[in-house]
């Protein structure tokens, strides 16, 4: 079972986390890039931006220490993460 945290504007929800960079965007509704895994038994979701994901593509695709110090992945709400993910793809709807 994937754990809950309580957020400040949802209450308790599953936890979720994103890169800094998505997690920075999300109060100011800029668009980042939305790259993420589906939550899989006990891990919870988990997203990255564009610029975190060429970082990925330019140096094997593999989750390094360098890779998630760039990253500085961030805890969220799964709402938080919802909300985030949906301000990515109405952009990709227009």
């Amino acid at each position: 079972m994937i754990e809950e945290i309580i957020c400040d504007i949802h209450g308790s929800r599953e936890m979720a986390f994103s890169c800094i960079h998505i997690a920075m965007a999300i109060d100011h509704k800029e668009k980042v890039g939305f790259y993420y895994s589906e939550a899989e038994g006990d891990l919870p979701q988990i997203a990255w931006c564009t610029s975190c994901e060429q970082y990925l593509l330019n140096n094997g695709e593999e989750w390094t220490d360098a890779f998630q110090t760039l990253a500085d992945f961030k805890m969220l709400c799964s709402d938080c993460f919802d909300e985030a993910k949906s301000n990515e793809l109405k952009i990709h709807l227009r």
